[in-house]
């Protein structure tokens, strides 16, 4: 098999990218292709060949799943932004319940003793209450210089911004309404090889109060802009707020250094409010454009509900929450126990959390402002619980060696990443003192490959 072949193979799964998974010759080799579903044979052209696996291209379908539907978006299949809009909801569900299944088995080496489920979403389209975009390049002479959109897969090349299936309508519009804005401004996009242009970012977010929806904005520059610039900036919401009553403030962030983490240290608001309030459940959360919160709320109610209950039988007393961002969780832990030690980095959003523990009137939450792992290198036992929340790359050695170190009588681990989850729940299990007791999958992100799954350990 080289790279520009032409090979036939049958489809028999989907992997965590969301691509199929067949196995090509005596040798069953394997290869990934996006855009086919379990149960079709494909006719695809060979892109790359590496040592274990390989990758191509669909060129058509042999056979055609009775489960494949026709995908919303007319950019699917380039953008990156989904990856299983072809097929039914039904069989995204049985996917990302046999993914999270089989991380376990592959990576934690434990198989879980009762099949997993994925909870299915409230909404399975234009769920998201956030949109960020990367903003490059230009298209001279054309009198729209600004590119954004989402990057391709594996990649960071920019399919432009049209229309977005998952998106919720207000924040589609916008968002197109202030790429107008800045294009027609005078606003160059970044440019990842060089380092100039003046707009690398564009986000929006929504709040989610019952019969008050609100839109915040935001604009991440590569450095301070001038007076000029500024100006224009500060004019933004006021220009959009023809067509988007809703828009109720707008923020620059300012980042300079090259990392791939969107947001930089500096930010000013431009106009009106720089808080937008979401609701979830019986509970209220102030929320700036930067910080963390789960994208799809209906369903964040249904996650956030069954780890308060995983964790009532045996965590009545003190409980030690990691990576606790504005305080989501926070709020359905702290109604339910003595005392939560949160723990977050991020000093907007540990700021928001003080502020949204006292306007939900929970007065029994210590914030510490501290990164995961310095904390976890000196915490001491006492806790019911520990309920960890962690970026998609896991936690670090220190955080597991500090919460085995605290001993908790259960770990409630929540992660976007099957992956990660497995290989940590691996770590924490490893010496024996904690077994799985239970696995979950929640389909926080409809349309895509991507799950949100719980895994909860008790103390043996």
């Amino acid at each position: 098999m080289r790279p520009g072949d032409t090979i036939k193979i049958n489809i028999t799964s989907i992997n965590s990218e969301g691509e199929g998974v067949g196995r090509y010759g005596e040798e069953g080799f394997v290869v990934f292709v996006p855009g086919v579903l379990p149960g079709e044979r494909a006719a695809c052209r060979v892109i790359k060949v590496g040592k274990n696996y390989a990758t191509a291209a669909l060129i058509k379908l042999e056979t055609q799943s009775e489960r494949r539907v026709a995908p919303k978006c007319p950019i699917f299949g380039r953008c990156g932004g989904c990856q299983l809009q072809h097929a039914s909801y039904d069989l995204q569900l049985e996917i990302k319940a046999q993914v999270l299944h089989d991380a376990f088995r592959r990576i934690g080496g434990v198989t879980p003793e009762r099949p997993v489920a994925c909870v299915a979403s409230p909404k399975q389209w234009m769920y998201r209450n956030k949109t960020t975009l990367p903003v490059h390049g230009s298209r001279s002479g054309k009198g729209k210089p600004l590119i954004s959109g989402y990057y391709e897969r594996r990649s960071h090349k920019v399919v432009p911004f049209t229309t977005c299936a998952v998106l919720e309508p207000e924040l589609e519009r916008v968002v197109r309404d202030a790429l107008d804005y800045l294009s027609s401004s005078g606003f160059t996009g970044y440019n990842e090889s060089s380092g100039t242009g003046d707009i690398r970012h564009i986000a929006a977010r929504s709040g989610s109060l019952p019969r008050d929806s609100a839109l915040l904005l935001g604009c991440v520059a590569a450095k301070d802009p001038d007076a000029r610039k500024f100006g224009k900036l500060r004019n933004l919401r006021q220009s959009l707020m023809k067509h988007n009553p809703s828009l109720r403030g707008a923020a620059l962030n300012i980042k300079t250094d090259a990392g791939n983490f969107i947001w930089g240290p500096v930010f000013k608001p431009l106009n009106g409010s720089r808080l937008v309030r979401q609701q979830l459940g019986g509970y209220q959360y102030d929320v700036d454009i930067s910080a963390f919160f789960q994208i799809n709320t209906a369903q964040t109610e249904q996650l956030f509900s069954y780890v308060g209950e995983l964790l009532r039988d045996f965590a009545s007393g003190k409980i030690l929450e990691l990576y606790s961002g504005v305080g989501s969780l926070t709020a359905y832990l702290a109604s339910n126990c003595e005392a939560v030690d949160a723990v977050e980095e991020w000093r907007p959003a540990a700021k928001l959390l003080q502020a949204n523990m006292a306007l939900n009137g929970l007065a029994n939450v210590s914030l510490h402002m501290d990164e995961a792992e310095r904390f976890m290198r000196n915490a001491a036992p006492g806790y019911d619980a520990v309920v960890l929340d962690p970026p998609r790359s896991g936690c670090a050695e220190d955080v597991i060696a500090g919460i085995l170190r605290v001993a908790p009588k259960g770990i409630a681990y929540v992660s976007c990443n099957p992956a990660t989850l497995a290989r940590d729940v691996a770590r924490l299990t490893s010496g024996g003192d904690y077994k799985l007791e239970s696995l979950a999958a929640f389909d926080m992100f409809p349309q895509t490959a991507h799950v949100e799954s719980v895994a909860l350990l008790r103390k043996r």
